[in-house]
């Protein structure tokens, strides 16, 4: 026996000569990483509030554009094209200086929210970075990368520094 479980519906498919196959569950990943950055969080949060300067930090990135019209505000929506595809998100969150939360609108390979929380000490910025992905791909290989994953989000927020 291969340890294959079945329900009764698939049982039943299997009897009357069909099976079919179910959506795969998507993989869920949370990710959370922190950096300080010696300049101002106001600066700071000016810098990051514009999506289109996502690539500017992010090396997995080549270019953002806004496809809605106005100033970034809850409900702006843009298109990124990464190295080896291309989402579609919207900010879903923002309090001016406090937080920004971007979450993908459209069906990809992976799905994602990113929120990053901003607070300040003596002029010195800290940067609190919680990514979710939803990915198709089976979560057991999402987890063989998770380490990957995490330290590319980590440098990234590390360029923020230089910049």
């Amino acid at each position: 026996m291969l340890g294959l479980r079945l329900d009764n519906e698939e049982l039943l498919g299997l009897a009357l000569g069909y099976f079919e196959i179910r959506t795969l569950t998507k993989a869920m990943l949370k990710i959370k990483n922190s950096v300080l950055i010696q300049v101002s969080t106001e600066k700071v949060f000016a810098f990051l509030a514009v999506p289109e300067n996502l690539p500017l930090w992010n090396y997995y990135l080549i270019t953002v554009n806004k496809i809605s019209s106005g100033n970034p505000v809850v409900g702006s929506q843009y298109h990124q094209i990464r190295k080896k595809d291309e989402q579609y998100f919207e900010i879903t969150g923002f309090e001016e200086n406090k937080f920004i939360e971007f979450t993908s609108t459209r069906p990809s390979l992976v799905q994602f929210k990113r929120k990053m929380s901003f607070s300040s000490t003596n002029n010195v910025c800290a940067i609190d970075d919680v990514l979710e992905l939803k990915s198709v791909v089976p979560s057991f290989l999402l987890r063989l990368f998770t380490k990957n994953i995490q330290k590319a989000v980590n440098e990234n927020l590390g360029k923020l520094k230089q910049l």
